[in-house]
């Protein structure tokens, strides 16, 4: 056994929705621990399951799985059903959260209206099925409802947060040749305003398939755009019920964006069957949301967890939106927002969860949550010292789960299992349904303890029906299946522990390959965790004397001591918890890292501009601005 600290354990009671699926599916396998073993051997079996247990609506068909090999995934070729339906007629009601603004709650059938409009007006500017439609907007009811009419509609959405630039939108919508675009003329963070109208007049003058402009919030008048555009807020009022017309398993649902390393940003194409489904498993049986809970993942809409959060709806529960900035007033925002709409989930990202735990506030200093049942937790692994800090301030009686997956396959490979006991530092285990493993580089499964690539076996239902504009799948193959044919290579560096649990040790194309020795950036990343030196750092290495050699980035706290006692105390730390090879050669001291909108390092920014390469995908980052001061620290 290792010496992880246990932080939770499961109530004896047990958690509602998983022991009743353990019960309903006993004739299948014989307990909790057969149980993932049945869910990857008997898909079939498994998934049919899924779906009654689940309350679909639609048509099932007699077929649960075709056998296949990836990247083909086969389920349920003969179901119909419409998402939209499944959403709309489940979901308990939605609150909005503007900040420093309002609070607004909407029923179902307030919503139901809302979408209604929206397909109207679709219907009057022509858009059928498989036409593309996206929006540029922050978290909130409008984004929420086109979306849904979308689903409604049979168009295939994408989403763009607000924050992003105009090139990054263009670089992603333009791929899709959209008919229709909905946006904000401004949002807020922070208490400001942000002007939006120059970035629409940008993206509709770049994009000359767009039909039909949505506008949201205050207008010029005089702003002309030379497409057919309508005001959110005159949109006319349907009398025609919503038809929820069935539609294949298979049918598109949303493109997602990844950045990924290559090239432009690759659209990911979602399967409306697949994404039910799969977050069917993840959000009741793994994540524990009932019907009547009260549900909140904090995201921008240029996030995958913003398509996530919409399946909320599915489960009965109530969605929780909210809209700006996750430290304004200060870091505590969300804990208060939890707070006071009674949540029983909150989800955040383990980064907001490292600035909580080094600013002077406390979520324990609120009071109590008598509510809260989990913090769910991703964008970037959740250190041990972090998820003990946290654990301890809920009281011991909050799950924390963090959950691993990408915009690859909207969903998780890794995450929480509310029957299991927790340890800090890693995730319970593999999600029901997915055959994973971490692989070394010969293509053999690793000991418990052994770092290696995180791998998917066996085909799952988000498998997405490829890349848009990848007519041959040529890039969809190279991306996944080159390493291993028929295996899914995700691009994380993983390791099993003797728990059980699996640790993300961060990606494997940021790896650091220093005299032939392969090092993840994440394990010098776990040895300063909690370092009071150090508030965050960042790993690369720059070629060097015939070979490469470690760089590493830090943001220092202001705890008076000098650079040069700091160097070396970061260095002392990172030999002791990791080895001599793990020693940077360089340390530099920076104001701040780059980093994704949804809060996640880019080492491959800051690789890049090491190795003297054209910085890919810079209209991914926050902060661009950024990588001039480390550029200047480089000697570039």
């Amino acid at each position: 056994m290792t010496n992880a600290p246990l932080i939770w354990s499961p109530p004896e009671s047990g958690t509602p929705l998983l022991k009743a699926f353990l019960e309903k599916t006993a004739q299948f396998h014989n307990g909790l621990d057969d149980l993932h073993r049945w869910s990857v051997e008997s898909p079939d079996q498994f998934w049919s399951q899924v779906w009654d247990f689940s309350h679909v609506i639609g048509e099932k068909g007699t077929r649960a799985v075709v056998p296949s090999t990836l990247p083909a995934s086969g389920f349920f070729p003969d179901a119909t059903l419409s998402l939209a339906k499944n959403l709309l007629t489940k979901m308990s009601g939605v609150t909005a959260i503007e900040e420093l603004k309002s609070t607004r709650s909407y029923s179902r059938e307030e919503l139901m209206q809302y979408v209604g409009n929206l397909v109207a007006l679709f219907t009057k500017h022509g858009i059928h099925e498989g036409d593309r439609i996206v929006s540029i907007l922050p978290v909130g009811i409008e984004v929420l409802t086109f979306a849904l009419a979308g689903f409604e509609s049979g168009a295939v959405i994408a989403s763009a947060s607000p924050e992003f630039g105009d090139a990054a939108i263009i670089s992603r919508f333009s791929q899709l040749q959209p008919k229709v675009l909905i946006a904000t003329t401004s949002y807020t963070w922070q208490g400001k305003d942000f002007d939006k109208n120059e970035l629409i007049q940008a993206v509709v003058t770049a994009l000359p398939s767009i039909e039909l402009l949505i506008l949201v919030g205050d207008t010029d008048d005089k702003q002309s755009y030379k497409v057919s555009t309508v005001k959110w807020l005159e949109i006319e009022e349907s009398t025609k019920p919503l038809a929820f017309k069935h539609r294949p398993f298979d049918f598109p649902a949303y493109v997602l964006f990844t950045s990924g390393t290559t090239g432009a940003p690759k659209g990911l194409i979602h399967k409306s069957g697949g994404v039910l489904l799969k977050h069917h498993v993840e959000q009741g049986l793994h994540c524990d949301i009932r019907p009547g809970d009260r549900v909140m993942f904090y995201t921008t809409t240029g996030w995958m967890m913003w398509n996530w959060e919409i399946s909320v709806l599915a489960s009965g529960a109530s969605l929780v939106l909210f809209d700006g900035s996750p430290s304004h007033p200060d870091v505590l925002a969300l804990f208060r927002v939890a707070q006071k709409e009674k949540l029983t989930h909150l989800g955040v990202s383990a980064r907001l969860l490292d600035v909580i735990k080094e600013s002077n506030l406390t979520p324990a200093s609120l009071g109590s949550f008598p509510d809260l049942r989990s913090i769910m937790v991703t964008g970037s692994p959740l250190s041990v010292s972090t998820a003990e800090w946290i654990a301890k301030e809920m009281g011991g009686n909050v799950l924390i789960a963090p959950f691993s997956g990408g915009t690859d396959l909207v969903g998780c490979f890794v995450g929480p299992n509310p029957l299991r006991p927790m340890y800090a530092g890693q995730m319970q285990g593999p999600i029901l349904g997915n055959d994973i493993d971490v692989w070394s580089d010969e293509g053999k499964s690793c000991a418990p303890g052994v770092m290696g690539e995180l791998v998917c076996k066996e085909p799952f239902p988000t498998v997405p029906l490829g890349i848009w504009g990848d007519k041959n799948g040529e890039r969809f193959k190279a991306t996944y299946f080159d390493t291993w044919p028929g295996i899914w290579r995700h691009g994380d560096l993983a390791s099993w522990t003797e728990e059980g649990g699996v640790i993300i040790h961060g990606r494997s194309d940021a790896t650091l390959n220093v005299g032939g020795v392969r090092i993840g950036t994440g394990e010098i990343y776990s040895a300063l965790d909690d370092f009071p030196g150090v508030s965050a750092c960042l790993a690369f290495t720059q070629p060097w004397q015939a070979d490469e050699r470690i760089v590493l980035l830090a943001v220092r706290n202001n705890d008076g001591t000098n650079d040069t006692e700091l160097v070396n105390s970061i260095k002392a730390k990172i030999r002791l918890k990791c080895s001599p090879r793990h020693v940077p050669s360089q340390i530099y001291f920076v104001s701040d890292l780059p980093r994704t909108f949804n809060g996640k390092l880019s080492e491959i920014a800051v690789s890049d501009l090491a190795h003297g390469r054209e910085v890919r995908n810079l209209g991914s980052l926050a902060n661009p601005e950024v990588l001039t001061e480390i550029s200047r620290l480089l000697g570039n």
